[in-house]
């Protein structure tokens, strides 16, 4: 039997493999769907990349607004004496709470009634507690030792405030030296590696306390604004009964505004007079991500800053502000 011939006609089309149109046609379909899938792995990957971004600031925005919290609801605190007659005092310090500089201080190490302001892109607060081992982090050297922002030891040397210093009940503290806390909190760096940074009074010596030198707390806090609570007349330590004058906020000043109060007759030093008043602090930071994101849009991005004013920024860092205000507990009397 003879094989089953194939015309020659067909023979020749099964040979031919694809035409060039038939080629041009199907890479072009490949690019279309290699282009799409890339197009989707990019916006994937940046969406990836902003939300972990995103995440980042808002922990490190939170975990610097609960630092400067918890030194502030310290502010003002001395553990308290009951003398004998049953009345209820400030054991050991009182004296002004905080202190800032619209700008920043001058010097950050000098003595705090000597503290000066400068013009700058950011703000600068002290703030001073009798500082014990029950509101401050532990010392590594020397667990009896009370320790400033920066978890450096300080020595009790401060002498009491109290004079004479009155009888104390049985099982309460009686007043002598202390360990006053004297913290001062700036961003540095703010151009190039912003931080938030403190320095305070630490042990120099065995018998002796010093400023330290200004280490950074936590990175990428690019500006801080400060604003104060202010009463009608100082109060230097916790009272014994409300007095609207002295424990009802009547406005929100910056440091300058406060430095720029008329006198309230109360206090003859004209710096205890005026930040005797402050009963509570609104702090804001502007935050920078720690890294700047890919294919910055055009027109850059979008931000507020504290004041509320709008701003673009250019070099790719996420920005955002975060806000809080915190009662000084230790000057606050609720009526």
């Amino acid at each position: 039997m003879s094989a089953t011939s194939i015309p020659s006609g067909r023979m020749r089309h099964l040979n031919s493999g694809f035409t060039l149109i038939e080629l041009m046609v199907a890479l072009t379909i490949g690019l279309v769907i290699l282009a799409a899938a890339l197009s989707v792995f990019a916006t994937s990957s940046r969406s990836s990349q902003l939300s972990e971004l995103e995440t980042q600031l808002n922990e490190d925005g939170i975990l610097a607004l609960n630092l400067i919290q918890q030194q502030l609801k310290q502010a003002g605190y001395s553990q308290q004496l009951i003398p004998s007659n049953g009345a209820t005092v400030m054991g050991n310090y009182a004296g002004l709470a905080v202190r800032g500089c619209t700008g920043g201080f001058e010097d950050t190490d000098v003595a705090f009634d000597k503290l000066s302001c400068k013009a700058g892109s950011s703000d600068a607060i002290a703030i001073r507690y009798e500082a014990t081992t029950d509101n401050t982090a532990s010392q590594a050297e020397d667990a009896t030792l009370a320790t400033n922002c920066l978890g450096n030891g300080i020595h009790p040397l401060t002498p009491s405030q109290v004079n004479p210093p009155p009888t104390p009940a049985p099982g309460a503290l009686p007043p002598g030296n202390y360990a006053l806390a004297d913290n001062r909190y700036l961003v540095t760096n703010a151009s190039t590696q912003p931080a938030l940074s403190c320095l305070g009074m630490e042990k120099n010596g065995d018998d002796a306390n010093a400023f330290g030198v200004s280490q950074p707390l936590l990175a990428n806090v690019e500006s801080m604004r400060i604003l104060y609570g202010v009463a009608t007349r100082p109060s230097l330590e916790l009272a014994a009964i409300y007095d609207p004058l002295r424990h009802q906020i009547v406005s929100y000043l910056d440091a300058a505004g406060v430095d720029g109060l008329g006198s309230s007759g109360v206090l003859p030093d004209p710096t205890e007079d005026r930040w005797g008043r402050v009963l509570s602090v609104r702090v804001c930071l502007q935050m920078r991500s720690e890294r700047p994101v890919r294919d910055v849009p055009e027109g850059g991005m979008a931000y507020k800053q504290c004041d509320n004013a709008d701003a673009t920024g250019t070099d790719g860092y996420l920005r955002r502000t975060y806000t809080t205000t915190v009662l000084l507990r230790n000057r606050v009397i609720a009526p």
